[in-house]
């Protein structure tokens, strides 16, 4: 091609590029960037030695070249050298045919020398990498295809990545969930700017780092996305001490079950859902027998155990879906979700069957047999407020435990409560007392 042969010779530098790929540098080019040869530039991405300042000026002034606009006027841009150097050159650039495609064609001319600018361009890159490097949040910069092409150090002392390992790799790769970079990115294009945005990063050895992000998109002349920047805060600290206060408020300090006002506040909702999708469910109260005996000979220390051991053995009875709280004392209350009578009445009596199953060592050779009374109730979406059902727990509850404890008893929405299962006879469970 006699054009390129002429650019060979030209001592101007010159840069022909599809997009921002370099295909071709002549001499003059290749000894401005401070590189080996042409064949080292050709194939990649001429932003990178852009220098990060004018990177996003660069772009959107190659994505206005247009046959339209073919030119660009002249502009100043700092070039980073392959040797690292930095430089400042006058850069024209056009969209020119070349057999038949449109390429772009870059000239620049170093006019650093002459504008005597060396000094000074050496001191405020000294500050810019000196801010880059300390800066305690980590800043970031994506290209059109959300792949990483600037970051700063503070990504090893955050995630454990070197700048090396994160370069070019897509942004969704270090997120928990990958969707979660398209929730972000959905929310830049419809904000425009987002300020302390939350998502989840995974940290090089697996775990989660909780972050805030503030990001700007970078845009080209026609409004098209050529980028996001912008700088993420770990703030792990911040949510893990929430989300321990939440659960200080929320969860009964002693057995780790939900406390009477959380677990009320659940029921509650889901009584809502129950007017609008109405489904079968109970609400049992659960009464752990003969607490006050325990408590009584063997203290209250004794007493917190047994509560614990009886907590885990309810536990392991109910389902994932179930609701298990703490009312206070010796009484939980358990809601089962989408559970017919005759389904619950077996779940209850494998729970009845497994904590008559267990004991609890109490030191001197002393076990403590363990035997419980529950009051069961269906659960409607009529029951506004909780108060209704548990009403009728509480009398089914006063039934079973009238009866000799260890069964329970079920109390209809109307009506008086009957005895549904009282599989063990009183006496068997321990003494009886009160």
């Amino acid at each position: 091609m006699p054009e390129v042969a002429f650019l060979k010779t030209c001592p101007t530098p010159h840069a022909l590029l599809d997009g921002r790929r370099v295909l071709f540098m002549n001499p003059a080019a290749v000894s401005l960037l401070d590189g080996p040869s042409a064949e080292y530039f050709v194939g990649r991405d001429l932003l990178e030695w852009i220098h990060p300042l004018d990177q996003e000026r660069f772009l959107y002034r190659m994505s206005a070249l247009t046959e339209r606009q073919p030119q660009n006027e002249q502009t100043l841009l700092r070039l980073r050298t392959a040797t690292g150097i930095t430089r400042t050159a006058l850069v024209n650039s056009a969209q020119i045919s070349l057999d038949g495609r449109q390429i772009n064609m870059a000239s620049a001319l170093d006019v650093s020398q002459i504008l005597g600018m060396n000094a000074a361009l050496r001191a405020s890159e000294e500050n810019f990498q000196r801010l880059f490097e300390n800066m305690h949040d980590v800043f970031y910069r994506t290209n059109d295809r959300q792949e990483l092409v600037l970051v700063g150090p503070g990504v090893t002392r955050m995630l454990g990545y070197t700048v090396e390992e994160v370069l070019g790799k897509p942004a969704a790769d270090y997120y928990v969930e990958p969707q979660e970079r398209q929730q972000v990115l959905q929310a830049i294009r419809q904000q425009g700017e987002i300020r302390d945005y939350p998502a989840r990063l995974r940290h090089k050895d697996g775990h989660t780092v909780h972050v805030a992000i503030t990001s700007k998109p970078m845009l080209g002349a026609q409004g098209e996305l050529l980028g996001v920047e912008g700088i993420f805060r770990d703030v792990t600290a911040e949510v893990e001490a929430r989300a321990a206060l939440t659960r200080l408020a929320t969860h009964d300090d002693l057995t780790n079950t939900l406390n009477r006002r959380a677990f009320l506040e659940q029921v509650t909702k889901h009584v809502r859902h129950l007017r609008r999708y109405p489904e079968e469910c109970l609400l049992a109260i659960v009464d752990l027998d003969h607490f006050k005996t325990v408590n009584d000979r063997h203290g209250h220390l004794a007493g917190d155990k047994v509560l614990k051991v009886l907590v885990e053995v309810i536990r392991d009875s109910l389902r994932s879906t179930d609701l298990f709280g703490r009312l206070g004392g010796d009484e939980f209350a358990v809601a089962l979700r989408k559970c017919c009578p005759e389904e619950g009445f077996d779940i209850l009596r494998r729970l009845l069957h497994q904590v008559r199953a267990t004991s609890v060592a109490l030191g001197k050779g002393e076990r403590v047999p363990l035997s419980v009374s529950l009051g069961v109730t269906p659960l409607l979406g009529e029951d506004q407020p909780v108060a209704l059902a548990m009403a009728r727990a509480d009398r089914a509850l006063y039934l079973a435990k009238e009866q000799g404890r260890g069964c329970f008893a079920f109390a209809p929405p109307e009506g008086e409560p009957f005895l549904s299962g009282h599989p063990f006879p009183d006496g068997v469970i321990g003494p009886r007392v009160g």
